[in-house]
């Protein structure tokens, strides 16, 4: 139950990505507040007695329109409360226009959109502008607010020297406006030039606590100034409040809010104990799992699983030495390479897993029901109905299972589920129904027990085994090492020989201007396009010498060669998608755990040799010219501001931070503009070897509750329990580095944002053609509890089944190699721009074949 000194804020959200920043911004920013969030679709019978249980409201941004009722929802009936029923309000972005449009404003297309641009904004310094300096926000929209022609609240200059409020009719008075003329000293952008000289940024109403702003304060290249403002708002409002709210004599703070389970909220259950969930192949003896009734259930490993290793020195020899030595080509093969790019931050160790014919892995396919278990030639079948019809719920208790902590804390990896998820798969976390017309599995991981990992910084070997009573394959391993005599290793040589089918040029400037045509509608603010290449090899070769001659072409720190589930990965990706470390006891002995979840996107590139291979690369000094464009930098800003939301979600308030803002590193071809986004997630330290049962909130609940404290004691606020509703904040300790990852597929920066409206929209610009590993995501889930993810992007993969028959000799057969590449479509995008970005980024991969 809240203190009795704490306020209640509603967040409405209209399916934005920035929403849980926003939140973040109230929690850590206005005292003694308790934030709930409730969807703008949701149907509340009574809104005005629903409203009683608040002091305030923000609406907030979305895409859409706001004459479209369908994309503000609940956020229109605010504007309609009677007098008795009124309670202050925040309009941001889109909850802006909603305000203006209720007061006789009017909403007109932007001719050039801004998007991820920072702009100064002048004010008249009253109302919550009050004590403020010039600001500098950054805007997100499309559309823009006009309020009636009445002459003296369209004229900005009339606005920045009065000192009275406007006496318009509609009731609404201007606060703040972008003038041209203001900005004319920053970075000029032509396309720019087509747009008012002056843009309403800011409205309060005349008699009414309504407020609206049209920048987004909660932005990570928002100044402190706009930080401010909202905190100015809130001072407003509970001075409105003390002076004119009343509530029903009956009513009482404590009074419960139902509480709604927002997705990124949303702790992954890892299931009832009771089972079975396997249903045996008929005719098998005994379960590849052994007790499979004890998976996911209080029956842990901990403790009992043990790491058996030993250390030798690298003495020169190379990942492809040993895995030579480990037979990689044969078979099923997981290499995690980042001998080729070392870097301090990125890149400093490489895992080479040993699999054998009895390595237990998992396939799954989206819509499908059930996970296949694959251990050998034996089969059987995983019903996710007990996992609540969840891939992830799966694995997380399948981890759980594995745990240990015996290991060298300086390895990241000791053993675990390594593997891939594909595009497809990340989209159904968003609740998009996705079909697999190939039926080749999405998700595809191999319980790796024992691994080779190479600690590059210290030029060390360890060799590592989680089986029972195996050291002796540790010494033979070990053994074979110190006698190896490498031999030097040679990719193919120039000249593959192979056709190549490339994209169309005018479909894909075609779909460019569609993604721009639905930027300027206001249904999206950044759409990451992408399109395919198909290569056919003269006759089917091994993939390991392919993989060689990549990683010497295009050295990338997570650069990978997979033989999984029917797949064949190449992959030489510059970008992490996601890591997360082990959890650590706390110092202050609470019985508290710490982890570091970290993101790494990458938006915004540049070719290093832009005039041809044959011509001297650009510098680090010009390409960072290049890319610091407002083209560049807003690519990269809106995918930082979705990342910073996701992660929000599960971390809590005042959780995530920002240590490396738009930073440009050099990769073999391309210069990119990187940012690094972390966050801690702070839980209950286990006391047991029983699983935690996470809690789950109902999705017809209308409202979810959240409060300005730390992550780790969220629950000292809560709300006393309606029979609609579960806690949400309460199960914040049982999360851990899976809850993360479920929360933030797919990678945004394969997307555009907001993320599921974006990602609704590119399904329908690519035609529904399937990006299947290209897009997704590879990496592995340690039995220590960590985790590393890369975002598979400048690779190749084959399926098994991508062979074809030599039309001139039905005896000979050849490879058909598939390669993604796209960009970030903005509205400060060109077609040609795009095209050419494009093809550097498939020409980067796609030299391997010349």
């Amino acid at each position: 139950m809240p203190h009795a000194a704490t306020s209640r804020i509603l967040f409405i959200d209209a399916y934005d990505s920035f929403s849980n920043n926003i939140i973040s911004l109230l929690e850590t920013r206005l005292p003694a507040v308790e934030v709930a969030i409730v969807r703008i679709d949701e149907e509340i019978a009574d809104f005005p007695a629903f409203l009683r249980a608040f002091d305030g409201v923000v609406a907030g941004a979305g895409p859409g329109h706001p004459n479209n009722r369908k994309d503000v929802g609940l956020i229109a009936e605010l504007w309609q409360l009677s007098d008795q029923d009124l309670l202050p309000v925040l309009g941001i972005c889109l909850g802006f226009q909603s305000l203006v449009t209720a007061f006789e404003g009017k909403i007109v297309p932007l001719p050039a959109p801004r998007h991820g641009i920072v702009r100064t904004v002048s004010h008249n310094d009253i109302s919550i502008f009050r004590g403020v300096d010039s600001i500098a926000p950054v805007q997100y929209h499309s559309l823009y607010a006009r309020l009636p022609e009445d002459g003296s609240k369209s004229d900005p200059r009339w606005l920045l020297n009065c000192t009275e409020a406007s006496k318009g009719s509609n009731g609404l008075e201007p606060l703040a406006w972008d003038l041209e003329r203001g900005n004319r000293s920053s970075v000029h952008i032509q396309e720019h030039a087509a747009n008012p000289e002056s843009i309403l940024m800011a409205v309060r109403h005349r008699h009414k606590p309504f407020y609206g702003v049209q920048f987004h304060p909660e932005s990570i290249c928002s100044d402190e100034g706009c930080r401010q403002i909202v905190m100015n708002w809130w001072s407003e409002a509970q001075e409105w409040c003390r002076q004119y709210r009343t509530r029903p004599p009956n009513w009482r703070f404590e009074d419960p809010l139902p509480k709604p389970l927002d997705r990124a909220d949303s702790p992954i259950s890892i299931g009832p104990t009771e089972r079975p969930f396997y249903n045996r192949v008929p005719g098998d003896n005994e379960s590849i799992l052994g007790n499979p009734s004890n998976v996911g259930s209080h029956a842990s490993s901990e403790g009992k699983r043990r790491v058996i290793s030993r250390v030798l020195p690298l003495k020169g020899l190379t990942v492809p030495n040993i895995c030579d030595l480990l037979k990689i080509e044969i078979g099923d093969a997981v290499v995690l390479d980042s001998e080729p790019h070392q870097r301090a931050d990125v890149g400093t160790h490489s895992i080479i897993g040993a699999l054998n014919l009895e390595t237990l892995k998992f396939d799954y396919s989206v819509g499908s029901a059930v996970v296949t278990a694959r251990r050998g030639e034996h089969r059987e079948l995983v019903d996710l109905d007990r996992h609540g019809n969840n891939i992830f719920n799966f694995l997380k208790a399948f981890m759980h299972d594995q745990k240990t902590s015996t290991g060298n804390p300086d390895i990241p990896f000791w053993g675990g589920l390594i593997g891939y998820i594909s595009y497809e798969a990340c989209l159904e976390t968003l609740g998009m129904t996705t079909s697999n017309p190939m039926e080749n599995p999405d998700i595809s991981f191999a319980f790796v027990e024992r691994s080779v990992v190479i600690d590059h910084s210290q030029q060390q070997i360890h060799i590592q085994t989680i089986m029972p009573d195996d050291q002796s394959w540790v010494e033979r391993i070990a053994s074979h090492i110190a006698a190896w005599k490498p031999v030097p290793q040679k990719g193919p040589s120039a000249g593959v020989g192979a056709a190549l089918i490339d994209p169309l040029v005018s479909s894909y400037k075609s779909k460019i201007r569609q993604c721009q045509e639905y930027i300027r509608s206001g249904d999206s603010y950044e759409l990451c396009l992408t399109t395919q290449a198909s290569v056919t090899t003269c006759h089917i070769m091994s993939a390991w010498p392919l993989y060689l001659r990549l990683r010497s072409l295009n050295a990338a720190p997570f650069s990978a060669y997979v033989r999984l589930g029917g797949l064949t990965l190449l992959s030489s990706s510059p970008e992490r998608f996601m890591r997360w470390t082990r959890p650590i006891p706390t110092l202050d002995g609470c019985g508290q755990e710490v982890s570091t979840v970290q993101f790494r996107p990458i938006k915004g590139t540049v070719k290093r040799y832009p005039n041809g291979p044959d011509q001297p690369a650009i510098k680090l000094e010009q390409a960072t010219a290049l890319l610091s464009t407002p083209k560049e930098r807003a690519e990269n800003l809106m995918i930082v501001d979705l990342i910073r939301h996701d992660l929000h979600g599960v971390v809590g308030s005042g959780n995530v931070c920002v240590p490396t803002l738009m930073v440009v590193e050099e990769y073999a071809t391309l210069f990119q503009l990187v940012t690094v986004v972390e966050g801690t997630l702070t839980t209950q330290q286990s006391r047991s070897s029983e699983p935690p049962t996470l809690t789950t909130s109902p999705a017809s609940s209308p409202c979810s509750s959240r409060s300005n404290t730390p992550a780790s004691s969220a629950g000292s606020l809560r709300c006393k329990q309606s029979p609609r509703s579960q806690s949400v904040r309460q199960s914040t300790g049982q999360r851990n580095g899976i809850d993360v990852l479920a929360a933030s597929l797919p990678p945004g920066s394969m997307t555009g944002a907001p993320k599921r409206r974006s990602c609704a929209l590119l399904r329908e610009i690519e035609e529904q053609q399937p990006r299947g590993i290209y897009s997704g995501i590879l990496g592995y889930m340690d039995v220590g509890g960590a985790g590393d993810f890369s975002v598979v992007i400048r690779s190749v993969f084959r399926w098994d089944k991508d062979t074809v028959e030599d039309e001139g000799n039905s005896d000979e057969t050849r490879d058909t190699w598939t390669v993604g590449a796209g960009g970030a479509v903005t509205s400060l995008s060109t077609e040609e721009g795009e095209w050419q970005e494009m093809v550097a980024k498939l020409g980067s991969t796609l030299r391997m074949f010349e």
